[in-house]
Order: structure tokens, then C-alpha cells, then sequence
């Protein structure tokens, strides 16, 4: 993303997080990853959200929510690109 959003930029995206159902559960493939019906789903913390906006982005929200039936809990994560150096 750094690579492709100018600075000043806004990004937001979504991400499953470790308070999800499925966290831990299904075929691990390592790194927090989790197989389910065929689909690899990557979980994230709040260390590993940090950790791939550190020296490039300035985060300026992380909101966590449910969506679905089972739920499925998320994390809305809002973040602006830094200027690069």
C-alpha cells in the first residue's frame, strides 16, 4: 500500500481479528492463519496491525465489530499515509 497511496492518503480495510470464533480453530498454516472450508483466513491483533503501519502510516483508528450470524468479529482499521522521509 505504501507503494501505491500518496501521502496525506487515507486507508481503510478490514480484518478478521483473535476475538473471532474461528481463531485457532481449522488447519493452522502458521502466522495466524487458519484453514475453514477450503479458505486460508489470516486473524490479525492490534501488535500485528501496528506493526504493518509502523514508519508508514499513522494510525488514527481501530474499531472492532461483528458482522454475521456467527458473528464473525472484525476490526475496522483507518490509518494515514506518512510523508515519505
Amino acid at each position: 500500500m505504501h507503494r501505491v497511496v500518496r501521502p496525506g492518503a487515507l486507508v481503510v480495510y478490514t480484518v478478521r481479528n483473535i476475538e473471532d470464533a474461528h481463531y485457532r480453530t481449522g488447519l493452522s498454516h502458521g502466522d495466524g492463519m487458519y484453514e475453514h472450508g477450503g479458505f486460508i483466513v489470516h486473524f490479525f491483533d492490534r501488535a500485528l496491525i501496528e506493526h504493518l503501519a509502523e514508519n508508514r502510516f499513522d494510525i488514527l483508528d481501530v474499531t472492532d465489530f461483528n458482522e454475521g450470524a456467527l458473528p464473525r468479529r472484525l476490526s475496522r482499521v483507518t490509518m494515514r499515509r506518512l510523508p515519505t522521509p
